[in-house]
């Protein structure tokens, strides 16, 4: 199953292949990126909303006063922790199960869409500073709303070929996707409904696949697609069990 979401992380190295390649001959620094990262998520949480319906991420209207003005931003439900990822819960749903404790530990049931993009100052192509936001999604972490155990961003089941070719799970798994993870607690359903989210996470480039060496399904780099990509999960947590 890893040997096919890698066969899909390839594919999507392509689509960000142009962008990537401008950003290593011309690349931000650090400092620089951790900052534009942060106003295009300020821009991104001013410009959408949790549909009341199912809890989905959705842009508001450009229409004024369309029903969907009367929703509250994302922007004023949002919490940035210390360490740089932004969480937000939404109003009204039932949440009171377990919780994350660490991925060794804790195995997860969720459903979630996750959406991906790259901060950029060239306001002459896009309209925001959080440009084209794509879909994220692989054949084993099919993110399409199902429920899924343990998405290999999660937990990553290294087999042994990968490992004899020097392949971590820092290489594959998002930390601070499950540090985020743990302010969330289970709504205890049993994910065969039709999902009701509960919140999202976003993950600044930083805190990210970033600059670090990354595990693409051939090789281990740190040139990789994703290495200046943020990524916003809108997820429900169905249920953590012990391990």
């Amino acid at each position: 199953m890893i040997k096919k979401f890698f066969v899909t992380l390839l594919a999507a190295t392509t689509l960000f292949s142009c962008s990537s390649d401008d950003d290593n001959n011309n690349e931000l620094s650090v400092e620089q990126r951790k900052a534009l990262d942060d106003e295009a998520i300020e821009e991104y949480l001013n410009d959408h909303y949790f549909s009341p319906i199912n809890g989905k991420v959705l842009k508001f209207d450009t229409i004024a006063g369309n029903e969907d003005d009367a929703n509250i931003k994302l922007s004023e439900l949002t919490v940035k922790d210390p360490a740089g990822y932004y969480y937000a819960m939404r109003p009204g749903v039932e949440a009171n199960g377990d919780q994350v404790i660490e991925a060794d530990s804790s195995k997860i049931l969720i459903s979630y869409q996750a959406k991906v993009f790259e901060a950029t100052n060239d306001l002459d192509t896009y309209a925001k500073k959080y440009g084209y936001v794509s879909t994220y999604t692989s054949s084993i972490d099919s993110g399409d709303g199902s429920a899924q155990t343990d998405p290999s961003f999660y937990k990553a089941f290294i087999s042994p070929d990968m490992i004899a070719n020097g392949v971590k799970r820092e290489h594959i798994e998002l930390k601070n996707f499950t540090e985020a993870l743990k302010k969330f607690k289970s709504t205890g359903t049993n994910g065969r409904d039709l999902y009701n989210f509960q919140g999202i996470i976003i993950l600044p480039s930083q805190l990210a696949y970033a600059r670090n060496r990354m595990y693409t399904g051939t090789a281990i780099t740190e040139n990789h697609a994703y290495r200046n990509t943020s990524f916003i999960f809108n997820f429900e947590l169905h249920k953590v069990t012990p391990r």
